[in-house]
C-alpha cells in the first residue's frame, strides 16, 4: 500500500484537497464548495469523508496532513479563531478532529504563510533560502520564509504586510489603523478609490465597463490597458504606494526575493514593470541589482502546495514552529 500525505486549503468559498506520494507525485485532487452556511463541523465532516473516499479510490494509506486556513489561528494548539470569512469557527479544534479521525500528524498554518511556503518550495521562490511572499487581492497579506522556514513572530502575527502604514493621513482600515497599505493597494480599495473619482463626474471608460454592475479592480486594469486617464492615474498611485510598502519590507528583511501573488498580480507587466522601476527608489541600504521582485507561479494552487509541504515535514519530523 502506498503512503501519501494530504494537503488541505480551506477558504471562504472553496476547499482544495490533494494527496501526494512521499516522492512528490500528486495522485488525487478534489475541490469542494465551502458552504459556510453549513457550519464548521458539517463542513469538516464533508472534508473527512472526501479524504476517506480519495484514499479508498487510490488504495493509499495516509501518513500526515497539512491544513491551511485564513487567520486568526492558534497554530500551536490547532485552533481556528473565527476568521472573518468563516462564520462560527471560533476556537474550532480542527487539528484534533483530523487527528482523531486518521491518527496521524496534523499541522495547521495560515493561508498566506502556506502560500509563501508553497512558492518557496514549488514556485517562484524555489532555490532561495529567504523570501517574502506578498498576496495582493481583495486584501493584502503575506508570509516570511527565513532559512527555509516560516517565520511566525509573536502571536503568529508576522507577515501582515497589508497593515504596514504607508499613508498616515489616509483612510481608516478595518484593522483600526489609518493609512495601511491595504487601504490603497488592495483590490477592494483600488475599486473604492476609483468609485470616488467617478462620483465627481469624471469621464472614464470604467463607466462603460461597469455598466450597471459594480466597479472592480479587474475593470480598472482593463481600462489601464486602454489608456483611460482615470484608471491610469489610479493605477500609478497604486504602484507608487505598493512600491513604498515593498521597499520597506526589503529594507527591513533584505530577502533574496519578493514574490507577489494574488489577483492583482495577474496584471502582469502593468504591475511588475513599474514596481521594478519604483522600488529601488525606496531602498537605500541594498544595491538595486540585488532587489528581486517576481510574480508568483502557483496561482490558486499555492495554498494547497504549502499545506503539502507542511504535511511532508510533519511526517519526516522536520517541521519547526519558529516563533
Amino acid at each position: 500500500m502506498i503512503e501519501v500525505i494530504a494537503g488541505i486549503d480551506i477558504g471562504g468559498t472553496k476547499i482544495a484537497i490533494a494527496l501526494e506520494k512521499l516522492n512528490g507525485e500528486r495522485i488525487a485532487v478534489r475541490r469542494l464548495p465551502t458552504g459556510v452556511e453549513n457550519g464548521p463541523y458539517s463542513i469538516i465532516e464533508t472534508v473527512l469523508r472526501t479524504i476517506d473516499e480519495m484514499l479508498a479510490e487510490t488504495g493509499a494509506r495516509l501518513v500526515s496532513i497539512g491544513i491551511c486556513c485564513p487567520s486568526p489561528l492558534d497554530v500551536e494548539n490547532g485552533l481556528i479563531m473565527s476568521p472573518s470569512n468563516l462564520m462560527d469557527w471560533e476556537n474550532f479544534p480542527i487539528v484534533k478532529l483530523f487527528q482523531d479521525r486518521f491518527g496521524v500528524a496534523v499541522v495547521l498554518e495560515n493561508d498566506a504563510n502556506a502560500a509563501a511556503l508553497g512558492e518557496h518550495v514549488y514556485g517562484a521562490g524555489s532555490g532561495y533560502r529567504n523570501i517574502v511572499y506578498v498576496t495582493v487581492s481583495t486584501g493584502i497579506g503575506g508570509g516570511i520564509i527565513i532559512n527555509g522556514e516560516i517565520y511566525h513572530g509573536v502571536n503568529t502575527a508576522a507577515g501582515e504586510m497589508g497593515h504596514t502604514i504607508v499613508q498616515p493621513d489616509g483612510t481608516r482600515c478595518n484593522c483600526g489603523s489609518v493609512g495601511c497599505l491595504e487601504t490603497i493597494c488592495s483590490g477592494t480599495h483600488i475599486a473604492r478609490r476609483t468609485r470616488e473619482r467617478l462620483a465627481f463626474g469624471e469621464p472614464s471608460l470604467i463607466n462603460d465597463l461597469a455598466e450597471s454592475g459594480e466597479v472592480t479592480a479587474e475593470m480598472i486594469v482593463e481600462a489601464v490597458r486602454q489608456k483611460d486617464r482615470v484608471a491610469v492615474e489610479i493605477w500609478e498611485e497604486t504602484c507608487h504606494f505598493l512600491a513604498i510598502g515593498i521597499g520597506n519590507i526589503i529594507t527591513l528583511l533584505a530577502p533574496e526575493a519578493v514574490v507577489i501573488g494574488g489577483g492583482i498580480a495577474s496584471a502582469g507587466g502593468l504591475l511588475f514593470m513599474p514596481l521594478r522601476r519604483l522600488v529601488p527608489q525606496f531602498v537605500s541600504m541594498l544595491p538595486a541589482e540585488k532587489i528581486n521582485i517576481m510574480p508568483a507561479e502557483l496561482g490558486s494552487e499555492s495554498g494547497v502546495c504549502g499545506a503539502l509541504v507542511l504535511a511532508k515535514r510533519a511526517y519526516s519530523k522536520t517541521y519547526q514552529y519558529a516563533a
